[in-house]
């Protein structure tokens, strides 16, 4: 959901952390229905993922909350309608009722069910969400409105403080590691005395490839389950499918320019392929 102020989300949040459980209600001033909403209504047992962007902070999704019930506004009778506007006055004073007038004087349509609202540790960019209707990243939008339909990201995104950059993250270790090389056998007993048994999770933002699933597929069959380095068969199975375990490498690699081609690939076994990316 793209811009919503910051003080109505917030009142949610303060409401339902005094009482676990709590369902509160968004309504957007737009008066056109969210579709997927209305045609498969979600539940408290069967929830949807709803990510939302401030108004004061359009590029970045800053609340995460469960959607548990969706409501067409104009189908409420009194008797309810009197019900959520009491909880509306007990637990979201900010919004004084359930409006039926939206923006521009239009129709105020959805009414939203929200449980568990949370605001992220960590706000993450709009292009980091793909959109269902054609795996293309979300464009952050310059004005508040409206909704996408996008892929749920693992929950753990947004709720870890710490963001770190990959090749930053290995080059430390690789760095860390050779300290404690050099370092004494008691001084490094000690370190692991104290060290915590569990390591700090992070975060990591790294650039990846779309990678075309036809030039692994006849890379794959032109190994004929024979790494194409060292000539040995694969070593093992897939689990998946019970097919030779081989990996496709690149011999340019992409991050150099390389092409994703039949011809600038081979499949080796994963010593082979460590070798070639670590080796001497």
């Amino acid at each position: 959901m793209n811009g919503v102020f910051e003080d109505v989300l917030e009142e949610i949040r303060e409401a339902q952390s005094s009482v676990p459980g709590l369902i509160c209600y968004l309504q957007p001033y737009a008066s056109d229905t969210i579709v997927r909403l209305a045609k498969s209504p979600p539940t408290e047992s069967d929830p949807v993922t709803l990510y939302i962007s401030l108004t004061s902070s359009l590029p970045f999704v800053s609340y995460r909350t469960e959607i548990t019930g969706w409501n067409n506004k104009e189908g409420i009778d009194p008797a309810h309608l009197a019900k959520l506007n009491n909880h509306i006055k007990q637990y979201q004073p900010g919004e004084t009722e359930i409006y039926m007038v939206g923006g521009k004087d239009k129709p105020s349509i959805n009414l939203i069910s929200v449980r568990n609202m949370e605001r992220l540790e960590t706000p993450i960019h709009v292009s980091s969400f793909v959109k269902l209707s054609n795996n293309q990243p979300l464009k952050p939008r310059t004005t508040s409105g409206g909704w996408s339909y996008v892929k749920e990201l693992p929950q753990w995104v947004g709720s870890i403080p710490v963001v770190a950059v990959e090749d930053d993250l290995n080059k430390d270790l690789e760095q860390q590691v050779s300290t404690a090389l050099r370092s004494t056998g008691e001084a490094r007993a000690q370190r692991l005395q104290s060290a915590p048994k569990h390591p700090e999770p992070v975060q990591v933002v790294s650039k990846g490839f779309k990678r075309n699933a036809d030039v692994v597929a006849e890379v794959l069959l032109r190994a004929d389950g024979h790494c194409e380095h060292c000539g040995k068969e694969a070593p093992f199975k897939r689990a998946r499918d019970g097919a030779p375990y081989l990996e496709v490498h690149h011999k340019i690699m992409l991050s150099q320019g390389g092409e994703d081609t039949v011809e600038n690939a081979i499949a080796t076994c994963p010593n082979c392929h460590r070798e070639l990316h670590f080796g001497a």
